[in-house]
């Protein structure tokens, strides 16, 4: 997969703007020492700002307990990973905000590959990433190596779900489709399309790479169709496990992250138009708060 590799190395080095740049060097020294890597990801990156936006990084640390100074939120971020935090800083006099995940090397490179049956992060890092701080290139060539293999990883695990026939632009839209049904991830089905049709040559790019043939409307045989029925009943094991995981994640999050409640009901309100006003008896009992809330999101389909 030497060509999907290229794509990948090239599409993490390409330049971002400033205020993520002065992000990820805050992030490299809050965390210390242990910060292998700061990955930069999500909404802000697609559409290079962050103005009324909140930036998205994942940090790669050699070790959580090594990384985070409070032995319990380590201890629960290593076996619930991972852990998320709210980050401000000043930047050219204004204030630049931040949603930050903190994750070991290890656990990134493994929760990539294809033997990592959650959809989470493989998901989220098929798509387009930047690398804005690395350690060392060694830290670097792994980076981007676990980068590559999100994306194969991607593609097998939509690919049982695919007709016989198929584009590159399908597989891309059930593959995104499908990890929403598997999160508790208020967006809507428009969303998939937007994000393949904004980056279209790039994902007609890294098709090619892994499937072969390089037009834009290439078909593609689906060589898994005897195996639907078996993707079915994974995605459908994965739609499952996948909200209650989020489910736990939301509620360490509540207790965890500072503002946590808040970025939840901004996120949501953001994507599905959901509003939830929390009061301040709302944020002195998070936990009571988000177990509340998650019922009424349910029903009136913040959260799916």
């Amino acid at each position: 997969m030497t060509k999907l590799r290229d794509i990948i190395v090239a599409e993490t080095r390409q330049p971002t703007f400033p205020a993520a740049e002065a992000f990820s060097r805050a992030l490299a020294s809050d965390f210390g020492p242990s910060v292998a890597a700061v990955l930069f990801y999500g909404s802000c990156l697609r559409q290079s700002t962050d103005h009324g936006l909140m930036l998205d990084f994942y940090v790669l640390v050699d070790s959580m307990r090594a990384a985070i100074k409070n032995p319990l939120s380590a201890f629960v971020g290593a076996v619930l990973s991972p852990n998320v935090y709210y980050r401000e800083i000043a930047f050219e006099g204004r204030t630049v905000r931040a949603k930050v995940a903190v994750m070991s090397m290890s656990r990134f490179l493994r929760d990539t590959g294809p033997r990592c049956f959650s959809s989470s992060v493989w998901a989220r890092f098929s798509q387009p990433t930047r690398i804005l701080h690395v350690r060392n290139d060694t830290i670097r060539t792994r980076a981007e190596d676990a980068l590559t293999q999100a994306v194969q990883t991607m593609m097998a695990r939509a690919q049982p779900l695919l007709p016989v026939r198929f584009t590159a632009r399908d597989i891309w839209i059930v593959a995104l489709m499908a990890t929403y049904g598997a999160e508790l991830r208020p967006e809507s089905q428009s969303k998939a399309t937007e994000l393949v049709d904004g980056e279209f040559a790039r994902y007609i790019g890294v098709t090619e790479a892994v499937l072969g043939q390089a037009t834009i409307d290439a078909t593609y045989m689906n060589n898994t169709f005897d195996r639907a029925s078996a993707g079915g009943r994974a995605w459908a094991i994965r739609r499952v496990q996948g909200k209650v995981l989020n489910i736990l994640r939301l509620i360490k999050a509540a207790l965890t992250f500072q503002g946590g409640l808040d970025y939840a009901v901004w996120k949501i309100e953001r994507h599905s138009g959901v509003k939830i006003d929390l009061t301040d008896k709302d944020r002195q009992r998070p936990l009571l708060t988000a177990l509340r809330l998650l019922p009424q999101l349910l029903k009136r389909r913040g959260v799916r």
